[in-house]
C-alpha cells in the first residue's frame, strides 16, 4: 500500500525541531510494510528531494529562497498576516496544489494523507480527484481551534465532508470536531501519533534547586505567561526552583519581560532539536505544560517516556496523556494559584505512563494501516 503524506510542517533535517512526530509516523508506517512519501514546502538550503531516515521527502518551491518564509517559522497563518506573507499566500496554495497533483501522478498513491485541513487538506483535494485516491485529513489541534470563526468553519465543513476519512490525534479533538462541524462520529477516527518508551530512563536529579523544563511554541495558547507568574509567586513563598523555557515564537519579548525579575531562575532558550530537548528533560525533575488549550500534548508524552512527571493544565488531550496523581499533577488552565500549589508539591514520583501504550509506534502504524485498508475496501 502506497501512502503520500502532505503537510506544511516536516523536519528539514534529521535533527530538526519542526514536526518530528510526522517523520516518526512515516518511519513507523514503513516498519509495518507501507510505502511512504512526503510532500512539504521547500526552505532555503534544503534539497528538493531527499531520503530522510528512509523516507522519501519531496519539497515544493513557491518563491525564491529569501522569500520562502511562510513555513517553519511559527505557523503559516501567523506569517501570512504580514504584508509580504499575505501576497505570497495565494502563490503558496497554488504551488502546493500543483505539486500535489504532479507528485500524485508520478507516485500513484493508494491513499493521500493530509495533515491539518488548512492548507494541506484543501490543496490535497484536487490531487485526490486527479489520481482517484481516497483522502485522509488529520486534524492536530491548532486547525480545530480555528473553527470558532464562522467563515472558517464553513470552509472547513466543505473540505472535511469531501475527505474519505477525518482523523484526529486525541479523543478530545474527536468530540470537538463532531460537535463543531456536525461530522458523523463514525467518520471521525482517532489516529494517534507515535511516542516510544525510553529503554533506560536517566536518574532524575535530586536536591535543590528543583529544576523544571517547559517547551513549545511561544504563543498565547501555550500559557507560559501563567507559568512565569506562578513561578514568581512560588519563589516568593520560599520554593527553590529553576526553569528552562525552550521555544521560539511571537510571545518571546513579552515572556522575556515577565522572566526578567526572576533573573537566573529562568533561562529562555530558542527552539532546539528534539535530542537537545530530551537532554533538558533528563536534567530536570519535571516538565510543566501550562497550556490554555492543547490538541494532544506530545511534549508531555515525551517527558513521561523519559521518566519525568508532568504538571499540566486540565486542557484538551493533556487529560488523556497525564493521569492526575500518577503521571504528575493536572491543574485548571490559567489558574495561577493551583499551579503554585503544584510547584510546591515538587519533587514528584516517577510517572507510570499508561498513555504511552496507546502511542506505541507499531500499534499507531497498524491503526493507520487498518484505517487505510478499510477505505480501499470501501
Amino acid at each position: 500500500m502506497r501512502i503520500l503524506h502532505l503537510t506544511t510542517s516536516f523536519p528539514r533535517t534529521a535533527g530538526d525541531h519542526v514536526a518530528p512526530f510526522l517523520l516518526d509516523l512515516a518511519r513507523a508506517q514503513q516498519a509495518v510494510g507501507l510505502e511512504v512519501a512526503v510532500l512539504a514546502p521547500h526552505d532555503a538550503g534544503t534539497p528538493r528531494s531527499e531520503d530522510l531516515h528512509g523516507v522519501g521527502v519531496h519539497r515544493f518551491r513557491y518563491a525564491p529562497d529569501r522569500w520562502e518564509r511562510l513555513s517553519y517559522r511559527g505557523g503559516l497563518l501567523g506569517r501570512s498576516r504580514t504584508a509580504g506573507g499575505l501576497l505570497l499566500l495565494p502563490v503558496f496554495f497554488a504551488a502546493f496544489t500543483l505539486a500535489a497533483v504532479r507528485l500524485s501522478r508520478r507516485y500513484r498513491p493508494d491513499v493521500l494523507h493530509a495533515h491539518w485541513w488548512l492548507p494541506a487538506g484543501i490543496c490535497a483535494l484536487l490531487a485526490s480527484r486527479v489520481v482517484r485516491a481516497p483522502l485522509v485529513i488529520t486534524l492536530h489541534g491548532t486547525d480545530v481551534h480555528l473553527l470558532r470563526h464562522r467563515l472558517v468553519r464553513a470552509v472547513a465543513k466543505a473540505v472535511l465532508r469531501r475527505a474519505a476519512l477525518v482523523a484526529v490525534v486525541s479523543d478530545d479533538l474527536q468530540r470537538l470536531v463532531v460537535h463543531a462541524l456536525g461530522v458523523p462520529e463514525e467518520r471521525v477516527v482517532v489516529l494517534r501519533m507515535p511516542v516510544s518508551r525510553v529503554a533506560e530512563v536517566a536518574p532524575a536529579p535530586v536536591g535543590t534547586p528543583v529544576r523544571l523544563v517547559a517547551a513549545g511554541r511561544l504563543s498565547v495558547e501555550k500559557g507560559f505567561d501563567v507559568l512565569l507568574e506562578a513561578l514568581a509567586l512560588a519563589t516568593e513563598q520560599g520554593a527553590d526552583l529553576q526553569l528552562d523555557l525552550i521555544g521560539s515564537g511571537p510571545e518571546h519579548e513579552r515572556l522575556a519581560a515577565l522572566a526578567a525579575p526572576l533573573e537566573d531562575r529562568v533561562r529562555m532558550i530558542p527552539a532546539q532539536p528534539r535530542e537537545v530537548l530530551w537532554q533538558h528533560m533528563d536534567a530536570a525533575q519535571a516538565l510543566v505544560v501550562p497550556s490554555r488549550r492543547e490538541g494532544l500534548g506530545l511534549v508531555a508524552l515525551e517527558a513521561i517516556a523519559r521518566g519525568r512527571p508532568v504538571i499540566a493544565s486540565r486542557a484538551g488531550g493533556l487529560v488523556e496523556v497525564v493521569l492526575d496523581g500518577v503521571d504528575g499533577v493536572l491543574v485548571p488552565p490559567e489558574d495561577v494559584e493551583a499551579l503554585v500549589q503544584a510547584l510546591h508539591a515538587l519533587p514528584l514520583h516517577e510517572p507510570k505512563g499508561a498513555a504511552l501504550d496507546r502511542h506505541a509506534p507499531e500499534d499507531v502504524a497498524h491503526a493507520h494501516r487498518d484505517a487505510y485498508a478499510r477505505l480501499l475496501r470501501r
